[in-house]
C-alpha cells in the first residue's frame, strides 16, 4: 500500500488542505506546531476513524461543527478513496457522521464499524486486529517517537503484555487464563457430578431388591389370571344355564299370559252368549204385535197436503191484496171529504183572489158526494170479498191440519213397520252369532285345558332356577373379588415397573456421570499435567525466537545510530540492555540522541520483525517517522542517509524540523502556520 494523496477540511489547524504524497521517501518540513503531525493524524483517521477513548475535539478545528478528511491510496494496483465525516451537535458531542468508501468507481455508504472491517481486510490485517484498534498499523507504520521511548521505559511486565498484543502472542495468556477457567470449572463439575453419582450402589441394591418383588408379584399375577380363567369359564356354563333355564321360565310365564288371555276370552264369548240371548227374547217380544203400512196412501196423503198449502198461499196472497185496496180506498175517501170541507170553508180563490161564490161551493160539494159514495160502494165489494177469503182461509187450514195428522201417523206406522223389519234381521244375524259363538267357547275350553296342561310340566322350574341363578351369584362374586384382586395386583405390578424403569433410568443416569466423571478427570489431568505445560512451553519457544530475531536486528539498527563503543542487546522481558566495554549502562544516564537512538532502533526492529512475521499485510511498504532524530548529535543526523538507503519500505513519510534531513530524502514538502497550516512548497 503507498498513499496516493489527502484533503483535509477543518481538521486541528487547517481549513482546507490537498497534498500528494510520491513514492519514495517524503519529508514534512517545518517549524515545531506547523501542522506536521496534524498530516499524520489525518491519514490515521482517514484509515481507522475516531479511535476507542479519542476524543472528536482532538481532530475537529476549534469553532467550527464539521470536518472532513479523504485519503487516496492504492492497494496492490487497486486505486482506493477513504472518505469520512465528523460533526458537532447542538448538545456539543462530536461523532462521526458518514463514511464512504470507492474502491474501482464503486461507491459504498457504510457505518462506521462496517468502514474498519472493510480497511481492516484491504490491508489484510488479521482478524483478531479488528478490534484491538489501529494497534498493528500503529507499530508497522506510524508510532509518534515519545510513546517508543514509553515502551522501552515501560514496567517489564508491561511491555511484554504491549508486546505479546502486537505479535498475536497473548493468545497463549488467553489460552492459558481460559484454560484456569476450564480447569475450575471441570473440577467444579466434578465435585457436583460425584456427588449426583454418589448413591450409585445404593440405587442397583434398590433395583435388585424391587426386581425380586416385581417376579414374585408377576408370578401371583400369572397364577390368579389362570385361577380366573377357570372361574369365568364356570361363570360361562352357568350363565347358559341359567339363559336356559330363564326361557324355560320364560315360556312358562307366557303360557300363564296366555291362558290368563284365553280365560278371558272365555268369559267374554260367555257374556257375549248371554247378553245375546236376552236381546233375541226382548226383540221377539218386541216384534209379538205385527204393523201394517201403506207406502201409496201415505204418499197420497203428503200429494193433498202440499196442493192444499198451496191453495193457503194463493188464499192469504189474495187477503193481503184485498186488505191493501181496502186501505187505498179508506185513503182515497179521506181525500174527497177534506177537499169538501175546505171549499164550504173558502172565502177567496188562492189562484185569482176572486171571491167564491155559493153556487160553485154546491157544485164541487155535490161532485165530491158521488165520488165519496163510489168509493164506498167499491169498498163495499172489497170487504164482503175479504170476509169471504177468511172464511175459505179457515177451512183450508182445519183441511191441511188433518192431512199433517194423517202423515205423522203414516211415517210412525213406517218407523214401527221399519223397525220390525231391522228386528228381524238382526234376530237372524244373532242366531248365527250365537251359534258361532257357542263353537268358539267349546274350542277355547279345549285350549285352557291343553295350556294347564303343559304349566303343569313346568311346575319345578322355578325351583332349578332359582339354584342355578344361586349358583351363578356365588361364581360371579367369586370372580368379582378375583378381579379385583387382579387389577390390585396388576397396578402393583405397573407401579413397580414403572419405578423399576426410574430406578434404571436414573442408575443409567448416574453410570453416564460417572463415565463422564472418569472423562472429566481424565481431561482435567491431562490439562494439568500435559496441555497447560506444552502451552506455556510453547510460548517460551515462540518468545524466545522472537526476542532473539528481535535483538539481533535491534542491535543492528542501534550500532548504525551510536558509537562503536555501545552495545545493546534484549533481556528475557524485551528489555534493552545497553553496554559500554562490559558495563551496563541505565537507560536514563544515556545522553538524549543516545534515548532516542534506542527508541528509534526498537521502532525499526519492531517494524522489521512484524512485516516479516505478517508477511501478507499490505502496509509492510511504507513506514511513517515523527521527528525521529530529535535530540541528535550532528553526527547521529549524518548517519540517517544510511539508515534511509538501508529501510526497503517503498514510500517513507518523514516528519522533522532538521533542514539537514531534506539533503536525504527524494522529496520535500514545507508546511508553514500563521493563523491556519498550509504548504508553502513542495518539491520533487
Amino acid at each position: 500500500m503507498i498513499f496516493k494523496s489527502l484533503k483535509l477540511k477543518n481538521i486541528r489547524s487547517y481549513e482546507n488542505l490537498e497534498i500528494e504524497f510520491p513514492k519514495g521517501s517524503v519529508l514534512l518540513s517545518g517549524d515545531i506546531g506547523s501542522g506536521k503531525t496534524s498530516i499524520l493524524l489525518g491519514l490515521q483517521f482517514a484509515l481507522f476513524g475516531l479511535q476507542p477513548g479519542q476524543k472528536g475535539a482532538s481532530i475537529l478545528r476549534q469553532g467550527e461543527d464539521n470536518a472532513y478528511v479523504q485519503l487516496e491510496l492504492e492497494v496492490e494496483g487497486q486505486l482506493i478513496t477513504l472518505q469520512r465525516t465528523i460533526k458537532k451537535s447542538k448538545s456539543g458531542s462530536i461523532t462521526q457522521d458518514s463514511n464512504i468508501i470507492t474502491i474501482d468507481s464503486v461507491i459504498k455508504n457504510l457505518s462506521t464499524s462496517e468502514m474498519k472491517n472493510q480497511v481492516i481486510n484491504l490491508l489484510k490485517y488479521p482478524k483478531e486486529f479488528v478490534k484491538k484498534s489501529n494497534l498493528l498499523y500503529k507499530f508497522t507504520v506510524y508510532t509518534p517517537q515519545e510513546e517508543m521511548k514509553s515502551i522501552v521505559q515501560e514496567r517489564p511486565e508491561v511491555r511484554l503484555d504491549t508486546l505479546r498484543h502486537i505479535f498475536g502472542i497473548d493468545r497463549y495468556k488467553r489460552i492459558k487464563e481460559n484454560s484456569q477457567i476450564l480447569f475450575q470449572k471441570i473440577k467444579e463439575q466434578v465435585k457436583i457430578k460425584e456427588i449426583l453419582a454418589s448413591e450409585l450402589n445404593l440405587i442397583k441394591e434398590k433395583f435388585n431388591s424391587e426386581n425380586e418383588k416385581k417376579i414374585i408379584l408377576t408370578r401371583e399375577t400369572n397364577n390368579l389370571n389362570i385361577e380366573y380363567q377357570n372361574l369365568m369359564l364356570s361363570k360361562q356354563k352357568s350363565e347358559n344355564q341359567l339363559l336356559d333355564s330363564q326361557k324355560i321360565l320364560d315360556e312358562k310365564q307366557y303360557l300363564k299370559s296366555e291362558l290368563g288371555k284365553l280365560e278371558v276370552l272365555l268369559q267374554g264369548k260367555k257374556d257375549l252368549e248371554s247378553r245375546m240371548k236376552k236381546e233375541v227374547i226382548l226383540m221377539q217380544k218386541q216384534i209379538h204385535e205385527e204393523t201394517t203400512f201403506s207406502q201409496e196412501r201415505l204418499d197420497s196423503v203428503l200429494e193433498f197436503l202440499n196442493k192444499h198449502k198451496k191453495i193457503l198461499e194463493e188464499k192469504n196472497a189474495n187477503f193481503l191484496k184485498i186488505t191493501s185496496q181496502i186501505s187505498v180506498l179508506d185513503s182515497k175517501k179521506e181525500r174527497p171529504l177534506e177537499l169538501k170541507n175546505k171549499i164550504v170553508s173558502l172565502e177567496n180563490c188562492p189562484t185569482c183572489l176572486q171571491k167564491v161564490g155559493q153556487d160553485h161551493k154546491c157544485r164541487i160539494e155535490k161532485q165530491t158526494q158521488y165520488d165519496i159514495e163510489e168509493i164506498d160502494r167499491e169498498l163495499e165489494q172489497k170487504i164482503n170479498q175479504k170476509e169471504v177469503l177468511i172464511k175459505e182461509i179457515e177451512v183450508e187450514k182445519n183441511l191441511i191440519k188433518g192431512y199433517e195428522v194423517d202423515k205423522t201417523t203414516f211415517q210412525q206406522d213406517k218407523i214401527r213397520f221399519e223397525h220390525q223389519r231391522t228386528i228381524l234381521t238382526k234376530i237372524k244375524s244373532d242366531a248365527f252369532v250365537l251359534d258361532r259363538t257357542s263353537n268358539e267357547i267349546k274350542e277355547l275350553n279345549i285350549k285352557i285345558q291343553q295350556t294347564k296342561d303343559k304349566i303343569e310340566i313346568f311346575s319345578k322350574s322355578q325351583e332349578e332356577f332359582n339354584k342355578i341363578k344361586k349358583d351363578f351369584k356365588e361364581i360371579n362374586e367369586i370372580s368379582r373379588t378375583k378381579e379385583l384382586t387382579i387389577a390390585t395386583k396388576t397396578k402393583e405390578l405397573e407401579l413397580l415397573k414403572i419405578k423399576l424403569k426410574e430406578l434404571s433410568e436414573e442408575i443409567q443416569k448416574k453410570e453416564k456421570i460417572r463415565e463422564q466423571v472418569n472423562k472429566l478427570r481424565t481431561l482435567q489431568d491431562w490439562m494439568q499435567e500435559k496441555f497447560i505445560t506444552m502451552i506455556n512451553l510453547t510460548e517460551k519457544n515462540v518468545m524466545a525466537k522472537l526476542r532473539n530475531e528481535f535483538s539481533k536486528i535491534f542491535s543492528e539498527w542501534f550500532s548504525a545510530l551510536v558509537s562503536d563503543s555501545l552495545s545493546v542487546r534484549l533481556d528475557e522481558d524485551f528489555t534493552p540492555i545497553i553496554t559500554n566495554q562490559d558495563y551496563e549502562i541505565e537507560y536514563d544516564f544515556l545522553s538524549g540522541g543516545e534515548r532516542t537512538a534506542t527508541a528509534l532502533a526498537y521502532r525499526l526492529a519492531l517494524n522489521q520483525v512484524l512485516n516479516s512475521i505478517l508477511s501478507q499485510i499490505k502496509t509492510k511498504d511504507i513506514l511513517i517517522l515523527d521527528e525521529p532524530t530529535d535530540g541528535f548529535a550532528t553526527e547521529q543526523i549524518d548517519k540517517m542517509r544510511d539508515i534511509f538507503e538501508q529501510l526497503k519500505a517503498e514510500q517513507i513519510i518523514l516528519v522533522s524540523h532538521e533542514e539537514k534531513i531534506e539533503g536525504f530524502v527524494d522529496h520535500v514538502i514545507k508546511i508553514q502556520k500563521d493563523t491556519t497550516s498550509k504548504i508553502d512548497n513542495q518539491n520533487s
